[in-house]
């Protein structure tokens, strides 16, 4: 994983992220990676499954929480593990909600090959931010999970 994109930040009983992208669509793909990094290793995460993942929202942080609570029920429930994400937001015109069809890259969950590093219980909207950065085009984002 490139470490410049994901911060892994200290924090007291729960994981708190700091996401750098170029651009929205990136700051989430790496959001998502960012969030199978806190639970498992993602070096060696085969590509071998191409999963759907729909998200929508009434702003970008009720999005970006969708988005994350979908990755974390695919791990959870699927037992998938994924390593790549490919991210379109789309903003709805009639309902003003914004939309995200991507997908992640990965592969069944093998105990064997794959370590639980920590269990996550939940995503959480505390301290969560999206910040667009005019002037550089970059996007930062920052959440917190429940361990």
């Amino acid at each position: 994983m490139d470490h410049r994109n994901v911060e892994y930040l200290d924090h007291m009983t729960d994981a708190y992220l700091r996401i750098h992208g170029t651009n929205l669509e990136e700051a989430f793909e790496y959001a998502g990676k960012g969030l199978v990094g806190t639970m498992y290793e993602l070096e060696g995460i085969q590509p071998k499954k191409q999963v759907p993942i729909v998200a929508e929202g009434k702003d970008l942080e009720n999005l970006l929480f969708d988005w994350l609570d979908k990755i974390l029920l695919i791990v959870l429930i699927d037992r998938i593990i994924m390593s790549k994400f490919i991210v379109e937001i789309v903003r709805d015109e009639k309902s003003g909600k914004y939309i995200i069809n991507g997908y992640g890259e990965g592969e069944n969950i093998d105990p064997d090959r794959h370590e639980l590093k920590v269990e996550i219980k939940g995503i959480t909207y505390h301290e969560m931010k999206i910040i667009e950065n005019k002037d550089s085009n970059g996007v930062t984002i920052e959440y917190i999970v429940d361990l």
